[in-house]
């Protein structure tokens, strides 16, 4: 899924960089004022200023000098002076460049106001992945829209500063990344290090702590005798799911103990892996204390040194003996301190954050801001087998640590009682789209734990409250109350619910996630017999939420007890409902990447076997995903291994890229988004060879119900139910952000589970659908619902583009006109 971002790059700004390559040069021998274009010039020993007077971009620079040492930057100076974030683009050419993948380009996102954005010129890497050589030829420096206001004023190469006199500074990790300014770079075969060791490198972080050493058992640096404090930075980023989970550490300096860790499983979930849920953004602090100091690993300690001789000793787990940077310096020193305050103000200059400005009120208030259909009398509209999604906002004009809050289930007047479910808005930072180079402050972490809700006046705390209405429930008017109680105050606010005389039908196309168990499942042998429950509750949540159907977690059928685990997981899938087509996404690529087609075939041939007379969902094996051009011919062969006579498996793929279309008419699934073109037209064309599923679309609220219906698509798939990269609350440690729909906890199954409010953003997709189901259904007897199905689909273009324009107020309006429909009944 990974390719999306370079898709968007080239679709995006590709126009741009040809406009700079083919137009702004030739303005150049026009006008030396269009651009900045100049020879180094000499500022001070370690700087070399290129921008010689301020303006805007494009900012082209033609190197000529050869090579830059580890620990230069390019540091990038100016002003945003529109009213709304920009994007600037940094692109590095070598003289082996000759499209996007082989040049170095790198996105930041300015918020309005100065910016400073810092590029090591050492251990880059080229968009393919490969390492970028030595000697640059070209610098640009452009906006993704090239008049938005943005200000280049300095534009400099920033060589290494000089160390403090008695001070040691290592930067620890692979000899091809850069080090951080100031810092010794020192790789796996230094002589200071003793151990079985493996050079780690990380997509995220910066120059200090994306890369470091792991497996060392011990570190012997000659140095003087006397005391000095020793610093230390020792956390692995992790990368995509995967986050070292390592229970016992401890790191000790010239007999004094620097760390001394201990954890069971259980305090290792609670106190390392869901550590970033104790805190709020924006209420607790900013994006550097909760986010990027949090996960440094940073610690500092005096220490003796005696007989001229570091001696620090690493013991516990292998990847609990990793560091990724050290400094040595005089008691009163100050430069390990000075390089965290470096990394604070880069890493919030790299990680722009929109948090739209609060006042706090002048008193208490408790007031409903759901966007549901309500008719004339105020009642909240609702079809039975269905739930009500509810959204309340308290703001307090003080802080309050154990408000009491009461949310009452609605009753009817004969005392019969709807059940809810309540969780609250948690403020954390997050990136708006999984790509994105800036974050936003929001309360989108909606947490089921209703005793740890606190008020604050730093932010407005909002209620997520689920109206459950069973296929049985009787209907009629429901009245419910919320209580709150704070510092001595009462807020009551009443609801009311009408639950309709009619019941919706079950949804028959398919709508669902990708679905995963929780990373610590795999991590710990011992939790893996927790695995299957945690799946159930899952399946449960999805299930209760109209979803038709998902993409398993199935294991790689390459043995004989994994092929009885993949039957077992088919079948519970389909307990919980899921019995129609399911797409098997990784374990045919698994099972490839470690044999031969002929082996891979006879491992299926024994699966299909167990799968005989079953009555199990249809499985659509997943061929490729987001492919490049390289990789056609071997997944053509694939496709014909599985379609072979004996096997006869049906296939998938998924397409995000006009590129890839000659791949169209090798499977039975194809999945397409917005990548390529999605409208009606070339839905149906596809359908002429494959049935056709959308997924990963940018508002799945839309793309997974009206519009799904509206364009002919067959299903839905959204990435992902459970996807954290690394720390499930870094949105910064990984080259894509976190993609979540259920968070994870520390309980197994627990009564609710925490999710992302766009999980009911995808509900609210199939409440969407099981209403057109409805309409065509009332249809097939009276041809005035026929029309109201007509008008609906004049409201929505069959068109992507054009159909994303819907606003959620338009598509309120549309389910309130479906709604009134069915009261009125003609």
């Amino acid at each position: 899924m990974g390719q999306a971002i370079e898709h968007t790059l080239q679709k995006h700004l590709w126009p741009v960089v040809r406009f700079i390559e083919k137009t702004a040069v030739k303005q150049l021998s026009l006008t030396a004022c269009a651009l900045s274009f100049s020879f180094f010039t000499t500022v001070a020993n370690s700087e070399q200023l290129l921008l010689t007077e301020a303006g805007s971009p494009p900012f082209i620079h033609t190197f000529d000098q050869s090579r830059f040492e580890n620990g230069s930057e390019l540091i990038i100076s100016g002003q945003n002076e529109s009213k709304k974030q920009q994007i600037l683009i940094v692109r590095l050419d070598n003289e082996d460049s000759s499209d996007y993948r082989s040049r170095v380009n790198q996105e930041f996102t300015l918020s309005p106001g100065s910016f400073e954005l810092i590029l090591p010129l050492s251990g880059l890497k080229a968009s393919s992945g490969k390492p970028f050589k030595q000697p640059y030829s070209k610098l640009f420096v452009f906006g993704a829209d090239m008049w938005a206001g943005i200000q280049l004023e300095k534009i400099l190469i920033s060589a290494a500063s000089k160390l403090p006199e008695q001070t040691l500074a290592l930067d620890f990790g692979s000899g091809n990344s850069a080090a951080f300014p100031g810092f010794e770079s020192i790789g796996k075969n230094s002589s200071y290090l003793k151990g079985k060791i493996t050079e780690r490198v990380r997509t995220s972080g910066d120059s200090l702590i994306r890369d470091g050493i792991s497996g060392v058992t011990s570190l012997q640096i000659p140095w003087s005798d006397g005391q000095w404090k020793l610093s230390l930075w020792t956390q692995d980023q992790g990368e995509w799911e995967y986050l070292p989970h390592f229970l016992t550490r401890q790191i000790i300096a010239n007999g004094t103990t620097i760390i001394d860790e201990k954890f069971t499983r259980e305090q290792w979930i609670n106190n390392v892996y869901l550590a970033g849920r104790k805190k709020e953004g924006g209420i607790d602090g900013d994006l550097w204390s909760l986010v990027g100091k949090r996960r440094s690993g940073f610690i500092s300690q005096n220490i003796q040194v005696s007989d001229g001789m570091l001696n620090i000793d690493l013991k516990g787990d292998y990847d609990a003996r990793y560091i990724s940077a050290l400094v040595l310096e005089p008691l009163d020193g100050i430069f390990a301190q000075a390089t965290q305050e470096k990394r604070r103000e880069r890493f919030l200059n790299q990680w722009s954050v929109h948090n739209p400005q609060y006042s706090p009120p002048d008193g208490l208030s408790l007031e409903d801001i759901s966007q549901q259909v309500k008719d004339d009398e105020a009642y909240y509209l609702v079809a039975r087998d269905t739930i009500l999604n509810l959204t309340f906002e308290i703001e307090s004009p003080v802080d309050d640590i154990a408000p009491v809050i009461v949310v009452s289930p609605p009753k009817s007047s004969d005392g019969k009682s709807l059940k809810v479910t309540t969780r609250y808005g948690h403020w954390r930072f997050e990136r708006p789209a999984p790509n994105a180079t800036s974050l936003i402050l929001d309360d989108s972490y909606l947490r089921a734990d209703m005793e740890s809700i606190q008020l604050s006046n730093k932010k407005p705390r909002r209620l997520y409250v689920q109206v459950n209405v069973p296929s049985e429930a009787f209907s009629g008017d429901y009245s419910g109350k919320i209580q709150l109680f704070s510092r001595g105050e009462l807020k009551l606010l009443d609801y009311k619910v009408r639950v309709l005389p009619v019941v919706l039908p079950k949804l028959e196309t398919p709508v669902g996630l990708y679905l995963e168990p929780t990373p610590y499942y795999q991590w710990f042998k011992s939790l893996e017999g927790q695995t299957s429950t945690a799946t159930s509750c899952d399946l449960s949540l999805l299930a209760s939420h109209g979803f038709s159907t998902v993409a398993p977690a199935l294991p790689t059928p390459d043995t004989e007890a994994s092929r009885q685990e993949f039957i077992q997981q088919l079948k519970q899938v389909k307990r919980f409902g899921f019995d129609g087509k399911i797409l098997a996404y990784s374990p045919l690529k698994r099972l490839l990447q470690q044999k031969s087609e002929l082996s891979a075939g006879a491992d299926l041939m024994k699966l299909q076997q167990l799968l005989k007379d079953q009555e199990l969902p249809e499985i659509y094996w997943s061929i490729f995903d987001e492919p490049a051009n390289d990789t056609f011919s071997q997944i053509k062969s694939t496709a014909r291994l599985l379609k072979d006579g004996s096997l006869q498996f049906k296939t998938a793929g998924h397409l995000n890229n006009e590129s890839q279309a000659e791949l169209a008419e090798t499977t039975d699934l194809l999945l397409i988004n917005h990548g390529i073109e999605v409208t009606e037209e070339s839905i149906k064309q596809l359908q002429k060879n494959s049935s056709v599923w959308l997924y990963n679309m940018p508002e799945p609220r839309l793309a997974a119900g009206l519009f799904l219906w509206r364009s002919s698509a067959e299903g839905y798939l959204q990435w992902h139910g459970r996807m954290p990269t690394a720390d499930p609350f870094d949105p910064t440690d990984g080259r894509e952000g976190d993609v979540m729909y259920i968070y994870p906890s520390a309980n197994q199954c627990p009564k609710s589970l925490d999710i992302h409010r766009r999980f009911l953003d995808l509900h609210e997709a199939t409440i969407d659908l099981r209403l057109i189901q409805l309409l065509k259904d009332k249809s097939l007897s009276n041809p005035k619902f026929e029309n109201t199905l007509a008008g609906i689909s004049e409201l929505i273009s069959n068109e992507w583009l054009i159909a994303s324009e819907l606003t959620n107020k338009d598509m309120i309006d549309i389910r309130k006109m479906i709604y009134l429909k069915i009261i009125n009944q003609k």
